[in-house]
């Protein structure tokens, strides 16, 4: 499955904010899901009592994380060398902290070279040839997690199990940031204040 360019877009827009739950990688399947709690709306009537959602990840081929005592910016920051199989353990021990700044697909070549000479574990898998990428974070302030997943496809699915459909994943996603910036009172609540003109 090939990701179309507004696709893309789309999915950057939707988990804007979204706190990020767990990740986990199954290497034997070259498969890992990453649970959000997302910020969404549906077309008529008040949001959703669970926002949770599982996008699932199909096709890995690879994954590196830099897990490292200190601030974002810091490049003198201690890594924390971990295996593969204690990512969601260590993506949890952040309680789940939101992810920003609206592009995180196939962002790899720009952002994972900031961190790409501090991992805490490389797994690749030399039989997969990824199309895609996502790239994930955790802010703790003084300890900071940066996560890359290459992929070929994926699938989103709710609490419940069912596949929800990129089209309807990112519509919701956009009908939430559309509403906090008209003043409706169905974005309120979560902190966040759009700057004004």
């Amino acid at each position: 499955m090939s990701l179309l360019q507004e696709q893309i877009h789309g999915l950057g827009v939707a988990l804007n904010e979204a706190s990020l739950l767990g990740l986990e990688v199954s290497t034997e399947r070259h498969f890992a899901a990453a649970t959000f709690e997302i910020l969404t709306l549906p077309e008529i009537g008040p949001p959703p009592q669970d926002s949770r959602v599982q996008i699932q990840f199909h096709g890995v081929g690879r994954v590196a994380a830099s897990l490292r005592n200190g601030r974002w910016d810091d490049r003198n920051a201690s890594v924390v060398v971990f295996p593969l199989e204690r990512l969601l353990e260590t993506v949890q021990s952040f309680h789940g902290l939101s992810i920003s700044g609206w592009e995180f697909f196939d962002v790899h070549e720009k952002e994972f070279p900031k961190w790409s000479d501090r991992l805490s574990f490389d797994w690749r898998c030399s039989n997969v040839d990824s199309q895609h990428s996502i790239i994930l974070f955790q802010d703790g302030r003084d300890r900071i997690l940066d996560v890359c997943l290459w992929f070929n496809e994926l699938t989103i699915h709710s609490p419940s199990g069912s596949i929800i459909s990129i089209d309807v994943f990112i519509a919701g996603g956009k009908r939430w940031w559309d509403a906090l910036y008209a003043g409706d009172e169905r974005a309120s609540g979560h902190g966040i204040v759009p700057l004004k003109n």
